[in-house]
Order: C-alpha cells, then structure tokens, then sequence
C-alpha cells in the first residue's frame, strides 16, 4: 500500500513513519509513504496558504486551490490509465477507481469504524487530506465529489475536534495498515480481537493475562493455567459475551 498525506507540516510524521511496525513495514516494501505540503502551490513569497473566512466567521480556512493541486499530483504521479470517447471528456477506467481513496479528515456524519478500516485496507493507494485552522474551503470538497465521487471521502474519528488533523490522520493510518498482511507477524492477532467485523463490532476481547501468576494479590484464573484448551477457549467466549452487555 502506497500512503500519500497532504499536509503544510509534514516533519509531524517523521517519528511516526519510522518507529516499531510501520517502519518494518516499509523496510519489507509493504508500506510506502511520501508527502505533498500544499504551500508548494501558493506563488505568493511568503507561500500563504490560508486566509479570513467570508462572513466575518473567526479564525482562518485553508484555500481550496493550493489543497486541489496538492491532490491532483499525488493522483497525476500514480500514472493512472484513462480512457476516452467522443461523447465523454478523458475519465479514469473502472479497474483505476480502485486504486486509489482520497479522505478528507473533518468533521463528518461518518465516523471511522473497524469496518472501514477493512475496506480501506483493500486500496492500493490512500491520499490523507490533513486542513488545519477551520478547515479547508469548501470548493475542495466541491471539486473532489464532482472530479473523483466514488474515490472521495470525509470521515471523522469521533466527535470531538483536534488542533490538527495530522494525528487522527495517523490513527487511521495504524487501524489500516495493521490489517494488511504482514504489517504484524501473528495473523490470529489481528483475528481474533475487539471490534470483529465478524461479529457486527459489537465484541470486546476477553480479559487477558501475563506473568506473573500474581500481581498485588490478583491472580491469574486457574482455568487459563490449566493447559485445557476445549475449556479455556470457553471461558474465553463467555468473557466476550459479559463484556457486550
């Protein structure tokens, strides 16, 4: 998977791309990522790339133009086949549309869920649109929606509002690409977990244990000591259960 983030403060993700899994991850040429600052399309000498909101509304927008052009070179260096007509201008091909997801970070009816995260995982290539300030101007939005409907995308991670978008942008990030195989070495991990697809999202994992057999007084329940597995995977499943309630 090829990762692309717009963002006007990229350094933010540099501790980030090279820590623990997601690096591994890239040193096994499962992950890739590279970075658009959308300053690179203001011509202005001091490369502005806010400005006042119209209706005397406080604080500062992102413009929608340098943001548009930011997206426009990620998809333009993806090389992507398009075919033509005589009665329709040049589009992108049926097999291309899955090759890429552009996701607007913002405030949004849909929220980020493991589902998602399933599905996002099957693209080859994401484009993060990380705004700051009050967001972007909504031309942005307007463009992509009419440009590329079924590759674009808004999505929140919950109802709350952050500083910046670049760290729910690399929540996203973790929830994705852990999916991808070979991202984490034990597959059963990542199968057998909270928020299964399987089961509607709607589990949480059991309670689980480590060494020591006793910390503080709190044991380890016998029956995971046991070495019976018929009666541990059991209890495993009435632990999930309680916890639905």
């Amino acid at each position: 998977m090829n990762i692309h983030i717009i963002s006007i403060f990229p350094d933010i993700f540099k501790s980030f791309v090279n820590t623990s899994l997601i690096q591994k991850a890239q040193e096994k040429k499962i992950l890739s990522f590279d970075f658009v600052n959308p300053r690179e399309f203001c011509p202005d000498r001091h490369q502005k790339v806010d400005d006042a909101i119209y209706g005397w509304w406080a604080g500062l927008l992102m413009k929608a133009k340098p943001a548009i052009e930011a997206v426009e070179k990620v998809i333009k260096s993806l090389k992507l086949k398009v075919w033509k007509s005589k009665k329709t201008p040049s589009r992108l091909n049926a097999s291309t549309l899955q090759r890429f997801n552009i996701i607007l970070l913002s405030p949004s009816k849909k929220v980020f869920t493991q589902k998602e995260a399933h599905a996002l995982s099957e693209s080859e290539n994401l484009i993060f649109v990380c705004t700051r300030y009050e967001g972007v101007d909504y031309r942005f939005e307007q463009y992509m929606k009419k440009k590329y409907p079924k590759n674009f995308q808004k999505i929140s991670i919950g109802q709350f509002v952050t500083l910046w978008w670049e760290v729910p942008a690399m929540v996203m990030i973790e929830a994705i690409t852990r999916l991808i195989p070979g991202v984490i070495k034990e597959e059963a991990s990542r199968q057998d977990e909270s928020y299964n697809i399987k089961e509607n999202m709607n589990n949480l994992e059991y309670p689980q244990y480590t060494h020591p057999e006793e910390v503080l007084g709190m044991k380890v329940p016998k029956i995971l000591l046991s070495g019976h597995h018929a009666n541990i995977e059991k209890r495993k499943k009435e632990k999930t259960k309680k916890l639905k309630k």
